[in-house]
């Protein structure tokens, strides 16, 4: 079956990567993220492939064919960052994956890295190129290149990698089945997850939907009052599209609700 998804363990063989200290070396780390991923993708009955099994070197050329000939519409490229900085990163093309990346670094955060940046970046010479060449070189594969933080960090990124990479990892694969619409399970209980829509005590007003309208405004059925509540929170009981969310609410019954991380909606899994 064609992979939706292909992984791509960073560096490998000769290339140790720079993201590395005294405590892992940045390809092999990257590995092991990788490979935790990809056995959880198939647990999941997700369709994934990867670049490297193993620790084997892979040029720039071999590595993005790779990407390009699996046939999958989204690539994640792990990495460990380096150069002192603190925190998490993903990096997407100038031409898309923007939302992706979103997605990503709500759960990592959600998962305790903080998130340093999102960005994209161009070639100097040439504005119409993307720096990086897994963004630049995979074609019309949708790729991000996440830096699960630095291993040169003077904050808590050294601990969190080092402890808890695999809770990282995992973030990563319930923001991909999130984004894509693929049920999600916890490895911890196998019991799919509840997911429940905090909308915060600041927000006066906030814009619901009907379920046959498109969710923007001048289509709303009515409004809801967080902050006369000190916050409110509904099960999530579907998502028809990225960051609208199906709810159950006392005085409208099932509605629409719009709720991305920018407007100060959170996502709680229970």
């Amino acid at each position: 079956m064609k992979p939706v998804l292909i992984i791509d363990p960073g560096h490998g063989g000769k290339d140790p990567g720079g993201g590395s200290n005294q405590y892992w070396v940045e390809k092999d780390m990257n590995l092991s993220i990788s490979l935790y991923q990809y056995q959880r993708y198939q647990q999941l009955g997700i369709p994934v492939a990867i670049t490297r099994l193993k620790d084997v070197t892979l040029s720039p050329a071999e590595r993005t064919k790779i990407v390009r000939d699996s046939g999958a519409r989204y690539c994640h490229s792990n990495h460990i960052n380096a150069g002192g900085g603190d925190g998490g990163e993903v990096i997407h093309s100038i031409y898309g994956g923007e939302d992706m990346a979103e997605e990503i670094a709500f759960e990592l955060q959600h998962a305790g890295q903080n998130i340093r940046r999102i960005f994209t970046r161009t070639l100097p010479n040439d504005r119409a190129r993307d720096f990086y060449y897994m963004n630049r070189d995979t074609g019309k594969v949708v790729t991000n290149i996440i830096e699960y933080g630095f291993a040169d960090s003077r904050g808590d990124d050294i601990r969190k990698i080092k402890d808890h990479w695999q809770e990282l990892a995992e973030s990563v694969v319930k923001a991909f089945c999130s984004f894509c619409e693929f049920p999600y399970e916890s490895i911890r209980t196998g019991i799919t997850l509840k997911e429940y829509l905090r909308l915060p005590p600041e927000a006066s007003t906030w814009r619901i939907y009907p379920l046959n309208a498109t969710p923007v405004k001048g289509n709303e059925k009515g409004f809801l009052r967080p902050e006369k509540f000190g916050g409110l929170t509904y099960q999530i009981l579907g998502m028809p599209q990225a960051h609208v969310y199906l709810i159950q609410t006392r005085d409208f019954g099932k509605v629409q609700i719009y709720g991305h991380p920018k407007t100060g909606a959170t996502v709680l899994t229970k």
